[in-house]
């Protein structure tokens, strides 16, 4: 994880939790107990010692690339069933999966062959520590194996020395050389690939969002729209509250859709301002939910999404306009697989 962040964050202690790293305005820990209680501590967790009951850290850096795409780490304990629903959950919840491994023994190909394709579409099999791979002789032979093995199971197979590639992006003056050698560039580089792949389809949306309108909304423009703060009773479940609050944020993108439909296009103000008070509303929405992991989790995705909508106004141009929308549309993705753990 380090080495795609290109900087020690997480180090190498090792850990027994599930660790997740996502965009926040200055770098602070967000820890989870198996008890449910919440600690926060500032800095990063290669400086931390967290407790022994953690079973979730969220990681928060001030890093632009965070604003669009989260990492997540998750080691496979326990009995076969608690792996495969562990793995399942991640399978469910991300676009791109590394399955990190120095071997790929039969027990993990039958633990990842449990795994939908979809996901496999969306997956790279990466072998850890292959400097030591070759200083033992042994990474030819394991390569081959697992191009036979993976062929249909992934992506691709990819050597990487983390060490090293860490190393290379760390050094003054950066080492080319041996971050390529390290294996590290070719994976960051084809797993940014992907990513890349999946924003592109959210912009495709937000971009017909926002520069073409179809006459399928017109008849919506006249009727009023319950807003997401509405006043009905709070429903006792907080994941079919949560699912109602990601229906009105739909309801209320395609209301903001008619009226700009009915005014011949958008205009990048009304947009941006439009786009703010859904999620202002989507907060106050989820504020109104009983207090547990999964709305605290929304609460907290919520609040990065109005932190980011903040830059996108200052900018009030066209593509600070697709931004904004592109952020409601990955919003409602997040949303909507947070209700799936």
């Amino acid at each position: 994880m380090d080495m795609l962040l290109g900087h020690v964050a997480l180090g190498r202690k090792p850990t027994n939790w599930q660790v997740e790293v996502c965009f926040g305005t200055h770098p602070q820990v967000v820890v989870e107990t198996a008890e449910g209680e919440h600690l926060r501590y500032q800095g990063v967790l290669a400086d931390l010692d967290l407790p022994e009951n953690t079973i979730l850290a969220r990681q928060f850096l001030p890093e632009a690339h965070l604003q669009w795409q989260t990492y997540c780490e998750l080691p496979l304990l326990g009995q076969r069933e608690e792996q495969e629903a562990a793995l399942h959950r991640i399978a469910q919840t991300s676009d791109v999966i590394l399955w990190c491994s120095q071997e790929f023994l039969p027990h993990e190909q039958a633990l990842w062959a449990s795994v939908p394709d979809r996901s496999k579409d969306h997956s790279f099999l990466v072998f850890t520590m292959a400097d030591r791979q070759i200083m033992r002789g042994t990474l030819t032979g394991l390569l081959q194996t697992a191009e036979t093995t993976a062929a249909e199971e992934f992506l691709g197979v990819y050597p990487v020395a983390a060490i090293q590639g860490l190393t290379a992006q760390k050094t003054l003056p950066p080492a080319p050389d041996l971050w390529r050698s390290s294996g590290g560039q070719r994976l960051q580089e084809d797993v940014q690939h992907q990513i890349e792949l999946g924003r592109a389809s959210d912009l495709d949306q937000a971009q017909m969002f926002v520069q073409q309108y179809g006459a399928v909304y017109a008849e919506q423009i006249d009727q009023p729209q319950d807003p997401i703060c509405d006043t009905r009773p709070r429903q006792s479940s907080v994941t079919s509250g949560l699912a109602h609050a990601i229906a009105q944020l739909q309801s209320g993108a395609e209301d903001m859709l008619a009226q700009a439909n009915a005014k011949d296009g958008p205009q990048v103000g009304p947009v941006l301002e439009q786009c703010m008070q859904l999620i202002q509303n989507l907060s106050n929405s989820i504020e109104d939910l009983p207090v547990s992991e999964l709305s605290t989790s929304a609460q907290q995705a919520v609040q990065e999404g109005e932190e980011m909508l903040l830059l996108c106004q200052l900018e009030e141009d066209e593509n600070a306009a697709i931004d904004a929308v592109t952020l409601l549309f990955q919003l409602k993705k997040e949303l909507s697989t947070e209700s799936l753990r």
